[in-house]
């Protein structure tokens, strides 16, 4: 056997190997996954079937076995009160804004012909964020995740840093990938990460004896499920930069793509750092990062240093645990080998979209984010150990 031949058949075992290795990658979270629902149902089950034994304890049988009555008695009463806390769940409030329509009739204009494109309105809300985030997250409604809230979650950063084209093409891509079919699995098992993290968040909040078992649950199974199925979102964001291209041509997709991550990476290694250490040096000042952060954007992204940046942006790897693919590999899934982002020559997408509440919907997002800013450094202070934040920017 050549060289050549030998080296082509050990490509094609690796290849082989490797998507052997991401099947069986994919049961096992597929498996994992079915935990979060088999901890809701577990106490509601140990309740009908101990009350079922007490009746056959009592009416089936001729002798009554008063060690098991006993036993089933007690699962009964612990099942009964970890039940009865499920009926009283209540979900979460989202960080962010809820935005009414007749506060940015442009955005719903568009989302509603990018849904009628698929004869399906699936959008129950729209949250702005503080976060470089763009997502359909599903919020469960009650204590079992079957009736759910489609909430679109669009930071503002990404309003302030995409212009109107490039925000449109980022919210088809989108959509596009939560009506497609092909990906169900994986787009199923992406959306967990942000289910799992609302009851986690929801039971914590609990007050009330009975809610322990569940809070203890969630607190572990959560964090333990997102970090698991991080190579799950990652392959669900490479799908939906696939799905785009039904919509556009692969030269508008790329130019989407090299947009969205150059952005992100500007904004992570450049200008929250120093955000940061601006406001440590200036206390007496409040911050507003995000009435600012159109005018840094327009001052970095021209000439030598937009190509600068796209270029430190191609060569960054993904951070360990964010569910953002890195540029090179979104760049490489589309057929393409070099990024492309052109200069902005147009006004950011939040002008467009938000019209004239533009000023107000930034100054109240720069309060949240102060607000959370402020109780994160007191949550530190009192509790060195990190926290998780809701997965819901995986976009």
């Amino acid at each position: 056997m050549s060289t050549e031949r030998l080296l082509v058949r050990l490509r094609e075992f690796r290849r082989l190997l490797r998507d052997q290795k991401m099947h069986l990658y994919r049961v096992g979270i597929i498996l994992f996954a079915t935990l979060g629902y088999v901890a809701i149902l577990l106490f509601p089950v140990l309740l009908l079937t101990s009350t079922f034994s007490i009746y056959q304890e009592f009416f089936l049988r001729e002798s009554i076995a008063w060690h098991s009555v006993s036993i089933w008695l007690a699962i009964a009463i612990i099942s009964g009160l970890v039940s009865y806390r499920l009926t009283q769940y209540k979900r979460p409030p989202l960080e962010g804004l809820r935005l009414a329509e007749d506060k940015a009739p442009e955005l719903f204009n568009q989302i509603e012909q990018l849904e009628s494109c698929f004869k399906r309105s699936v959008i129950d809300q729209v949250v702005i964020t503080s976060n470089y985030q763009l997502d359909i997250g599903k919020i469960p409604r009650t204590a079992f995740p079957a009736a759910t809230l489609n909430t679109l979650i669009i930071g503002l950063p990404v309003l302030h840093c995409l212009n109107a084209t490039q925000f449109e093409r980022l919210l088809a891509r989108r959509l596009i990938q939560f009506f497609k079919r092909d990906n169900l699995v994986t787009l199923w098992l992406s959306q967990r990460r942000v289910v799992w993290q609302q009851y986690r968040l929801g039971y914590a909040a609990q007050k009330g004896f009975g809610t322990e078992p569940l809070a203890w649950f969630f607190s572990l199974y959560s964090p333990l499920y997102s970090s698991l199925s991080l190579q799950v979102a990652r392959q669900s964001e490479l799908n939906a930069d696939f799905c785009a291209m039904e919509m556009y041509n692969d030269e508008q997709v790329r130019e989407m793509i090299t947009a969205d991550a150059v952005c992100r990476h500007y904004l992570k290694i450049r200008y929250w750092p120093a955000v940061d250490k601006i406001a440590a040096m200036n206390t007496a000042t409040t911050p507003t990062p995000h009435k600012k952060m159109a005018t840094a954007m327009n001052a970095n992204f021209s000439g030598d240093k937009l190509a600068m940046f796209i270029e430190e942006t191609f060569d960054a790897e993904s951070d360990q645990d964010d569910p953002a693919p890195s540029l090179r590999d979104r760049i490489y899934n589309i057929g393409h080998d070099r990024p492309r982002m052109e200069q902005a020559d147009a006004p950011a997408a939040a002008t467009h979209y938000l019209g004239a509440y533009n000023e107000n919907i930034t100054a109240l997002i720069d309060k949240l984010w102060l607000k959370s800013r402020l109780a994160n450094r007191k949550r530190r202070q009192r509790d060195p150990t990190p926290t998780e934040t809701l997965p819901l920017n995986s976009s």
